[in-house]
């Protein structure tokens, strides 16, 4: 950083409360002034998501600007190359990243079928073999919803003061805490599945927020063996939001929707627990700063 003497955990609270307090005061004002958020989301063009919106690119917006303010000329170019370049353990990343949300949507699934719950619909895979275009209009809004407007804070800035090799797991705890209390307004908006679980079962809320935290060390290992690269992440974000729970199988049963996060919880636990014990793992922590 610029200043030699500032305290990286110091930066890291300042950057957490500041990201915290702002996206509440945008995406609760909606809720507050009772306007009408019953089909409020990323892509609703109504009023109230211009407040939900703006809230949601707050992590990404604070943490370019912290970047911009703290950081030396040569880190700043350091930091965006690490978001924007590729390299092959980025793509590698990817690949593993893709692997493992098919394998948590495919065992949620086969419990879902075993407890009663519907086939998936699979609507957007239907629209991309029906129209290949469709594939790219996907790909838009799956990285511009979540990965774009959230990683370039939590992973790309707030890993950056907080995770080091000696502190992988406690530090993906505390961000994933953080990221999971993040997302509170969600719980208020009835488009947002956050909402469904909420009013169907508290736990389930609970359960999600506990799920942010084993998915913050799985987005840590990733971090780790492609080498801080943030790049892989926005696509382990998309995959999440657009397979796992999102239009690539919609429409999914309450069933599933009820065991998704459980399921994800064992799974993230399972993958964080093997991948942190191969070679390709262990050399990229010990090459970290």
């Amino acid at each position: 950083m610029k200043n030699e003497n500032l305290s990286k955990k110091k930066v890291a609270v300042i950057f957490v409360i500041v990201t915290l307090l702002l996206t509440w005061l945008f995406q609760f004002t909606p809720i507050v002034l009772q306007m009408n958020v019953e089909e409020t989301s990323v892509s609703s063009f109504d009023f109230a998501s211009i407040f939900f919106v703006i809230g949601g690119m707050l992590p990404s917006l604070l943490g370019g600007i912290f970047v911009a303010v703290l950081y030396k000329k040569e880190n700043i170019k350091d930091f965006f190359k690490r978001c924007l370049v590729p390299d092959k353990r980025s793509i590698l990343a990817i690949f593993i990243s893709l692997l493992l949300i098919c394998i948590e949507c495919f065992v949620t699934q086969t419990i879902s079928k075993m407890n009663g719950g519907e086939n998936l619909g699979f609507e957007g895979l239907k629209l991309i073999a029906g129209n290949p275009l469709m594939f790219f209009y996907f790909l838009f809004w799956g990285l511009i919803s979540g990965p774009f407007s959230e990683e370039f804070g939590w992973r790309g800035f707030l890993s950056d003061m907080v995770i080091n090799k000696k502190n992988v797991v406690k530090g993906s705890i505390i961000i994933g805490l953080i990221w999971g209390i993040w997302h509170l307004p969600l719980f208020f908006y009835p488009a947002q599945i956050q909402y469904e679980w909420a009013h169907s079962n508290m736990l389930l809320a609970v359960c999600f927020v506990l799920m942010c935290v084993t998915n913050s060390l799985v987005y840590s290992s990733i971090y780790v063996i492609s080498q801080r690269k943030v790049f892989p992440i926005f696509f382990l974000h998309m995959f999440e939001n657009i397979v796992l729970t999102g239009a690539m199988i919609y429409p999914f049963s309450d069933v599933y929707k009820t065991l998704v996060n459980p399921v994800s919880i064992v799974l993230d636990i399972v993958f964080f627990v093997i991948i942190t014990r191969t070679r390709l793992y262990k050399d990229s922590l010990e090459a970290m700063n």
